[in-house]
Protein backbone atom coordinates (compact mmCIF):
# COMPACT_ATOMS: atom_id res chain seq x y z
CA UNK A 1 0.00 0.00 0.00
CA UNK A 2 2.62 2.42 0.83
CA UNK A 3 4.46 1.57 -2.48
CA UNK A 4 1.17 2.45 -4.11
CA UNK A 5 0.76 5.80 -2.15
CA UNK A 6 4.42 6.36 -3.28
CA UNK A 7 3.39 6.20 -7.21
CA UNK A 8 0.67 8.36 -6.48
CA UNK A 9 2.27 11.12 -5.18
CA UNK A 10 5.14 10.81 -7.68
CA UNK A 11 2.92 11.01 -10.87
CA UNK A 12 1.09 13.76 -9.21
CA UNK A 13 4.12 15.99 -7.69
CA UNK A 14 6.57 15.86 -10.34
CA UNK A 15 4.26 16.99 -13.66
CA UNK A 16 2.57 19.23 -11.48
CA UNK A 17 5.94 21.11 -10.71
CA UNK A 18 6.78 21.09 -14.47
CA UNK A 19 3.87 22.49 -15.62
CA UNK A 20 3.26 25.30 -12.84
CA UNK A 21 7.26 26.04 -13.78
CA UNK A 22 6.40 26.14 -17.63
CA UNK A 23 3.35 28.39 -17.36
CA UNK A 24 4.51 30.62 -15.01
CA UNK A 25 7.74 31.28 -18.17
CA UNK A 26 5.49 31.62 -20.29
CA UNK A 27 3.45 34.22 -18.66
CA UNK A 28 6.52 36.18 -18.27
CA UNK A 29 7.30 36.46 -21.41
CA UNK A 30 3.38 37.38 -22.61
CA UNK A 31 3.97 40.14 -20.43
CA UNK A 32 6.96 41.63 -22.40
CA UNK A 33 5.41 41.25 -25.47
CA UNK A 34 2.62 42.92 -24.35
CA UNK A 35 4.96 46.01 -23.56
CA UNK A 36 6.34 46.08 -26.93
CA UNK A 37 3.00 45.76 -28.49
CA UNK A 38 1.42 48.65 -26.52
CA UNK A 39 4.82 50.78 -27.50
CA UNK A 40 3.83 50.84 -31.20
CA UNK A 41 0.89 52.48 -31.30
CA UNK A 42 2.50 55.78 -30.03
CA UNK A 43 5.10 55.25 -32.52
CA UNK A 44 2.83 55.29 -35.20
CA UNK A 45 0.95 58.27 -34.31
CA UNK A 46 4.33 59.88 -34.65
CA UNK A 47 5.14 58.54 -37.79
CA UNK A 48 1.40 59.69 -39.01
CA UNK A 49 2.16 63.12 -38.05
CA UNK A 50 5.86 62.85 -39.54
CA UNK A 51 4.38 62.37 -43.06
CA UNK A 52 1.78 64.74 -42.51
CA UNK A 53 4.46 67.38 -41.62
CA UNK A 54 6.50 66.23 -44.60
CA UNK A 55 3.85 66.20 -46.69
CA UNK A 56 2.83 70.21 -46.03
CA UNK A 57 6.14 71.40 -45.65
CA UNK A 58 6.72 69.46 -49.44
CA UNK A 59 9.13 67.64 -48.35
CA UNK A 60 12.02 69.38 -48.72
CA UNK A 61 13.90 69.20 -45.74
CA UNK A 62 16.01 66.90 -45.23
CA UNK A 63 15.50 66.49 -41.47
CA UNK A 64 11.99 65.61 -42.10
CA UNK A 65 13.27 63.03 -44.57
CA UNK A 66 15.59 61.23 -42.26
CA UNK A 67 13.15 61.20 -39.41
CA UNK A 68 10.73 59.57 -41.64
CA UNK A 69 12.95 57.16 -42.90
CA UNK A 70 14.14 56.18 -39.06
CA UNK A 71 10.50 56.11 -37.83
CA UNK A 72 10.03 54.15 -41.03
CA UNK A 73 12.28 51.47 -39.84
CA UNK A 74 11.04 51.36 -36.52
CA UNK A 75 7.80 50.49 -37.69
CA UNK A 76 9.15 47.93 -39.75
CA UNK A 77 10.96 46.47 -36.30
CA UNK A 78 7.63 47.14 -34.22
CA UNK A 79 5.86 44.96 -36.94
CA UNK A 80 8.35 42.25 -37.11
CA UNK A 81 7.76 42.41 -33.24
CA UNK A 82 4.22 42.13 -33.60
CA UNK A 83 4.32 39.03 -36.06
CA UNK A 84 6.30 37.75 -33.31
CA UNK A 85 3.77 37.97 -30.32
CA UNK A 86 1.19 36.63 -32.47
CA UNK A 87 3.86 33.94 -33.12
CA UNK A 88 4.11 33.56 -29.20
CA UNK A 89 0.48 34.33 -28.35
CA UNK A 90 -0.21 30.82 -30.86
CA UNK A 91 2.70 29.16 -29.67
CA UNK A 92 1.60 29.39 -25.43
CA UNK A 93 -2.55 28.47 -26.42
CA UNK A 94 -1.10 25.36 -28.22
CA UNK A 95 1.42 25.04 -24.62
CA UNK A 96 -1.60 25.41 -22.88
CA UNK A 97 -3.74 22.63 -24.97
CA UNK A 98 -0.73 20.62 -24.48
CA UNK A 99 -0.80 20.76 -20.82
CA UNK A 100 -4.30 20.87 -20.36
CA UNK A 101 -4.21 17.13 -22.36
CA UNK A 102 -1.39 16.18 -20.39
CA UNK A 103 -2.63 17.10 -16.93
CA UNK A 104 -5.96 15.40 -17.88
CA UNK A 105 -4.06 12.29 -18.83
CA UNK A 106 -2.60 12.35 -15.77
CA UNK A 107 -5.38 12.57 -13.36
CA UNK A 108 -6.44 9.54 -15.52
CA UNK A 109 -3.53 7.57 -14.34
CA UNK A 110 -3.75 8.79 -11.14
CA UNK A 111 -7.68 7.72 -10.53
CA UNK A 112 -6.94 4.93 -12.27
CA UNK A 113 -3.80 3.96 -9.63
CA UNK A 114 -6.37 5.29 -6.81
CA UNK A 115 -8.91 2.27 -8.05
CA UNK A 116 -6.16 0.23 -8.30
CA UNK A 117 -5.24 0.34 -4.60
CA UNK A 118 -8.67 0.51 -3.21
CA UNK A 119 -9.80 -2.46 -4.82
CA UNK A 120 -6.17 -4.09 -3.63
CA UNK A 121 -7.09 -3.25 -0.24
CA UNK A 122 -10.42 -4.20 -0.21
CA UNK A 123 -9.07 -7.51 -1.32
CA UNK A 124 -6.83 -7.52 1.25
CA UNK A 125 -9.53 -7.35 3.79
CA UNK A 126 -11.77 -9.43 2.44
CA UNK A 127 -9.01 -12.00 2.51
CA UNK A 128 -8.34 -11.38 5.88
CA UNK A 129 -11.91 -11.68 7.20
CA UNK A 130 -12.34 -14.96 5.08
CA UNK A 131 -9.60 -16.26 7.12
CA UNK A 132 -10.90 -15.15 10.29
CA UNK A 133 -14.56 -16.99 9.18
CA UNK A 134 -11.76 -20.21 8.43
CA UNK A 135 -10.39 -19.67 12.07
CA UNK A 136 -13.92 -19.82 13.42
CA UNK A 137 -15.42 -22.69 11.27
CA UNK A 138 -12.44 -24.87 12.46
CA UNK A 139 -12.47 -23.84 16.36
CA UNK A 140 -15.97 -24.60 15.81
CA UNK A 141 -15.91 -28.42 14.82
CA UNK A 142 -13.36 -28.66 17.52
CA UNK A 143 -15.51 -27.64 19.86
CA UNK A 144 -18.43 -30.05 18.70
CA UNK A 145 -15.98 -33.05 18.61
CA UNK A 146 -14.27 -33.10 21.93
CA UNK A 147 -17.37 -32.13 24.01
CA UNK A 148 -19.94 -34.13 21.99
CA UNK A 149 -21.65 -31.80 20.93
CA UNK A 150 -24.46 -32.17 18.13
CA UNK A 151 -24.61 -29.93 14.74
CA UNK A 152 -27.67 -28.10 16.16
CA UNK A 153 -26.29 -26.65 19.26
CA UNK A 154 -23.85 -23.28 19.00
CA UNK A 155 -20.82 -22.33 21.03
CA UNK A 156 -20.02 -18.70 22.36
CA UNK A 157 -17.18 -16.96 22.00
CA UNK A 158 -15.52 -17.74 24.84
CA UNK A 159 -16.56 -21.34 24.05
CA UNK A 160 -14.22 -21.01 21.01
CA UNK A 161 -11.26 -19.28 22.20
CA UNK A 162 -9.29 -22.20 23.59
CA UNK A 163 -9.25 -23.26 20.00
CA UNK A 164 -8.27 -20.33 18.28
CA UNK A 165 -4.56 -20.76 19.38
CA UNK A 166 -4.06 -17.45 21.09
CA UNK A 167 -4.50 -18.13 24.12
CA UNK A 168 -7.35 -17.73 26.79
CA UNK A 169 -7.06 -14.14 27.22
CA UNK A 170 -5.96 -13.50 23.82
CA UNK A 171 -8.18 -11.22 21.55
CA UNK A 172 -10.85 -12.30 19.47
CA UNK A 173 -10.37 -11.82 15.28
CA UNK A 174 -11.98 -9.21 14.04
CA UNK A 175 -13.12 -7.94 10.34
CA UNK A 176 -11.00 -5.77 9.20
CA UNK A 177 -13.89 -3.74 7.84
CA UNK A 178 -16.20 -3.90 11.03
CA UNK A 179 -18.10 -6.31 10.17
CA UNK A 180 -20.32 -8.47 13.06
CA UNK A 181 -19.65 -12.33 13.33
CA UNK A 182 -22.33 -14.58 13.64
CA UNK A 183 -20.68 -18.02 15.28
CA UNK A 184 -24.02 -19.87 14.22
CA UNK A 185 -24.90 -23.62 15.32
CA UNK A 186 -21.93 -26.36 14.89
CA UNK A 187 -23.07 -27.67 11.02
CA UNK A 188 -23.18 -24.08 10.18
CA UNK A 189 -20.79 -21.92 8.59
CA UNK A 190 -20.11 -19.12 10.37
CA UNK A 191 -20.81 -15.63 8.64
CA UNK A 192 -19.93 -11.86 8.49
CA UNK A 193 -22.21 -8.80 8.22
CA UNK A 194 -20.49 -7.23 4.96
CA UNK A 195 -21.16 -8.59 1.80
CA UNK A 196 -18.73 -10.53 0.18
CA UNK A 197 -16.95 -11.52 3.16
CA UNK A 198 -18.25 -15.22 2.96
CA UNK A 199 -16.46 -18.45 3.57
CA UNK A 200 -16.75 -20.56 -0.24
Amino acid sequence: MLFVSAIVVAALVVPLALQQQTIKDLRLENEVLKKQVAEIAPLQEQIARAAQDAANAGGGAEAQVRDLARLRAEVSQLRRATNELAKARLEIQRLNERMASEAEARNGQVAALQAQAQKAQSARKQNACINNLRLFDGAKQQWALENKKQGTDTPTMDDLRPYLGRGPNAEMPACPDGGVYTIGAASEKPTCSIPGHVLP
